[in-house]
């Protein structure tokens, strides 16, 4: 007897899109209950997360770049994520996908966090690309990169793709976003901070 397989398409949006996902997997090949508690541990991690956050005296104003030429703030989740870690986007929001940016609307916004998150790439392959913002006229005058808060993340595990790995990508930015607050959050190999101010523009 030839079975007809049951197709599921998983496109979430949000944090909680990504949970439900996970549970709608559990109960379409019979592991419901595993999915709970996986989806269990992942909820009480964003919470720990959201509280701890609330505590900061601070929103930091967060520009998160999935792209850099040409320049692409994040969307969806990430917007999400930035906000539950304590943070301002100065771009996006959770309502919509990633859009391209302008440079002098980049430098007008004044990020005091920058996060490059190369969409599908990981840290080597996002350094790559710190050249082309150092570059830009007005970019030692940014907040974020006198303060040396300017980072690359592991994109490909913890912020392009909709699955578990974000949970730790939250705490990743809880970390970047505020550092009084969040420490050991982030993986070996999962960030990199860029010292271009202090160290004269190089990386």
């Amino acid at each position: 007897m030839t079975k007809q397989p049951e197709v599921i398409s998983l496109d979430p949006q949000y944090l909680g899109d990504v949970l439900e996902d996970v549970r709608r997997v559990g109960r379409a090949t019979g592991a419901e209950a595993v999915a709970e508690q996986v989806t269990a541990r992942m909820q009480e991690r964003i919470d720990a997360v959201t509280q701890r956050a609330q505590l900061a005296d601070t929103r930091p104003r967060v520009l998160h770049l999935e792209w850099t030429d040409p320049l692409m703030c994040g969307g969806h989740w990430v917007p999400e994520m930035v906000e539950l870690a304590g943070g301002s986007n100065c771009f996006g929001d959770k309502e919509m996908g990633s859009f391209p940016l302008e440079w002098d609307e980049v430098v007008a916004s004044q990020p005091e966090v920058i996060v490059v998150m190369p969409c599908g790439f990981e840290v080597p392959r996002g350094m790559e690309d710190i050249p082309l913002l150092t570059a830009k006229e007005g970019w030692q005058s940014l907040p974020a990169v006198q303060h040396d808060r300017v980072f690359v993340i592991d994109a490909s595990n913890y912020t392009s793709r909709s699955g578990p790995r974000l949970v730790t990508g939250l705490e990743i930015l809880g970390e970047m976003i505020h550092p009084e607050l969040f420490s050991g959050m982030i993986p070996e190999a999962g960030a990199r901070r860029i010292y271009t101010a202090s160290q004269g523009g190089s990386p």
